[in-house]
């Protein structure tokens, strides 16, 4: 039985896209209305990213209503905000204050509410409404449906959806909370922190767009798989002036392929690298001041070596090795010059400022005091060099790394690792410029970034302005914290940080939790363990069968689930990606669009059905045990776990 008020709320849902479509209309002809062409290129821009804002409105333009006892008319919630020709408002935003009570108000503090209704719709048309009473009244013929279950047991998709329909008490606090002081949100799988941080940065940007509209907003991820995968939800809220990048992507022009040995990152993750760069810098920076000195109108004009060397100092000082402060030594040499000449030859100096320095120009003579003075000094060349020069590394490396560790280092590759970003980064930052630094700074899985990938996030938000969303348990990185005491000292305002928990997991249901919370005591016994929200789908399965059969099983159990609707995917230990990749085993159609992962690569994705091959594989690498726990919890509907080898003990209870 259908609601009794669908179709009078499928009228109010038919007038505010009406008015959507004149308020998109008015939008585009804007363009029209402008004079001059410097004034139409603004408008041109200004109004095509305007009109990105309608776009996906097509997928649900509202999904709620408030009726408040104080107020006669209701309040209607959605993904924008649309008003009539009277600009009377028709729709408000999920963001604006007004709809706090939305996801806020509970019978016990109802906010002034007495009715939240929530709608489902398919594109325009509304399929069911469900209305929860905070007065203790219902509408006869109403029903209180719980629209969040049937949200979680919708099939994945390719990327993952918004929840602004959806999203929960606990989680709206943490998505208004102030952009600052830093903010950790530590959450298990399925509390949807990920969700969180996205719809943080919706919200910030819409209350805070003066102070954070300028400077931008970054959010940043764990890889490039990851960061696909999300990067339709902004795009859904409205939003595009978010920056989006994998941690691996945030020194512009490096693409990382080379994959370092374990010991190698760990080494490369060290603090102490800062000083190996700094110290190669200052190596190649060693001054060797000149006196500038040319003839002009007959006379010899000069600034002296000590004078020289005075303004290097003074560049140095206050803008360090960066090329604005060469920029600035430049200038103030040639001003100097200038300001001689004019001392020399009183009216007979005749020559402008520009003529005076086009004439030091003249043969590369200014450039070679300059260079002299202040050698240039290419960041990437300067890395390059500490993994491909023995002598270069033991000069700048002494008395920091020992000789084991400066073997480490060497290498004959030409090519870029992760582990190398954040030393780019760094010394890109020592001699040519600090990075751009953001409004606010959103970092998913935190708990994998090193100390050195910490320092790329701090020279980003420099004010502290900053949201750090992860889950120590889930910590796989070259550095493994054990609590965020140990990552806030490399951030800024670290000390003032506010370290908030959700519990609630949301996605992952109740039978599979349970097979993944054993490792938890073990892996970070500290850590409360979420709280499953819901149970359901199939209860977890263990098929062990012959070494010799592993494969065969795994690929019958992921083609058995492949015939089902919903996201697949095969979760597979290091050692055996390439045997599931191959093109033998992967002929099958059914195979198209299923992905073979490692537990690292698969981490913050989620998964209607999940098969993971041989967990003592994975327990045996040395934080196999956290990369289990990230791999038995990224299914939200089946989880089949295929082995030979007998499990590990924390899931030796299992059948």
């Amino acid at each position: 039985m259908s609601h009794p008020e669908l179709a009078a709320e499928q009228t109010y849902v038919d007038r505010a896209y009406d008015h959507l479509e004149r308020m998109r209309q008015a939008v585009a002809g804007a363009v029209d209305r402008v004079d001059g062409e410097v004034a139409q290129l603004a408008m041109d821009a200004w109004a095509t990213k305007r009109l990105r804002t309608f776009e996906d409105a097509e997928q649900g333009l509202l999904f709620g209503r408030l009726d408040f006892e104080a107020f006669p008319k209701p309040l209607y919630i959605g993904r924008r905000w649309v008003h009539d020709e009277e600009r009377l408002q028709l729709v408000i935003n999920w963001q604006a204050p007004a709809a706090r009570p939305f996801y806020t108000a509970t019978p016990q503090d109802p906010h002034g509410v007495t009715l939240r209704r929530r709608f489902r719709a398919a594109g325009r048309r509304l399929i069911d409404i469900a209305d929860e009473s905070l007065d203790g009244s219902n509408l006869d013929g109403a029903v209180v449906g719980d629209f969040l279950l049937e949200e979680l047991e919708r099939n994945r998709e390719g990327h993952m959806r918004d929840i602004v329909a959806t999203i929960q008490a606990d989680q709206y606090r943490l998505i208004t909370a102030a952009p600052s002081p830093p903010i950790v949100i530590q959450g298990g799988p399925g509390t949807g922190k990920t969700a969180v941080g996205l719809h943080r940065a919706s919200y910030l940007l819409y209350t805070h767009r003066e102070t954070l509209a300028r400077r931008g907003v970054l959010v940043v991820g764990p890889n490039r798989m990851f960061m696909e995968y999300v990067s339709h939800v902004l795009p859904a809220l409205g939003e595009n002036a978010v920056e989006q990048r994998a941690v691996a992507q945030l020194v512009d022009g490096i693409e990382p392929e080379l994959r370092d040995r374990p010991a190698v990152a760990v080494l490369k993750a060290d603090t102490r690298i800062v000083d190996v760069i700094a110290r190669a810098a200052a190596l190649r920076l060693v001054a060797e001041p000149q006196e500038l000195v040319l003839r002009l109108e007959g006379s010899f004009i000069s600034v002296r070596a000590r004078e020289v060397r005075e303004l290097l100092e003074t560049a140095r000082e206050e803008l360090g090795a960066t090329a604005a402060g060469r920029g600035r030594f430049r200038m103030d040499l040639l001003r100097q010059f200038y300001g001689a000449y004019g001392r020399v030859l009183g009216g007979a100096a005749v020559r402008n400022f520009d003529e005076v320095e086009a004439a030091l120009r003249a043969g590369g003579y200014l450039d070679g005091v300059l260079k002299a003075a202040w050698p240039t000094v290419a960041p990437d060349r300067l890395v390059r060099s500490l993994f491909t020069s023995r002598a270069t590394l033991a000069e700048a490396a002494d008395g920091i790394l020992d000789d084991a560790e400066q073997k480490l280092l060497f290498r004959r590759d030409q090519g870029w690792s992760e582990a190398d970003v954040p030393l780019l980064d760094e010394a890109r930052s020592l001699l040519q410029a600090a990075p751009h630094v953001y409004g606010h700074v959103i970092v998913d899985e935190a708990q994998d970034l090193t100390p050195m990938q910490l320092r790329m996030i701090a020279r980003r938000a420099r004010e502290g302005s900053l949201t750090m969303l992860g889950d120590i348990a889930q910590a796989t990185g070259a550095v493994v914290y054990r609590g965020w005491d140990e990552v806030l000292p490399h951030l800024p305002r670290g000390d003032d940080a506010v370290v908030e928990e959700l519990r609630h997991a949301y996605r992952v249901p109740r039978d599979i939790m349970d097979v993944a919370l054993p490792l938890l005591a073990t892996i970070a016994p500290a850590l409360a363990p979420p709280i499953s929200y819901r149970t359901g789908g199939d209860p977890p399965s263990f098929v062990q069968v012959g070494e010799d059969e592993l494969l065969t099983a795994a690929l019958q159990e992921t083609s058995r689930l492949a015939e089902r609707d919903g996201l697949l995917a095969l979760i597979v230990p290091d050692e055996l990606a390439g045997a599931f990749a191959s093109d033998d085993l992967r002929s099958s159609d059914l195979w198209d669009g299923v992905p073979v992962l490692t537990p690292r690569e698969a981490k913050g994705l989620e998964f209607d059905h999940v098969v993971v091959v041989e967990p003592a594989l994975v327990a045996a690498h040395e934080q196999g045990l956290r990369e289990l726990y990230v791999a038995l919890t990224r299914p939200t509907k089946t989880l089949v776990v295929v082995h030979a080898q007998p499990l590990p003990a924390q899931l030796a209870g299992r059948p």
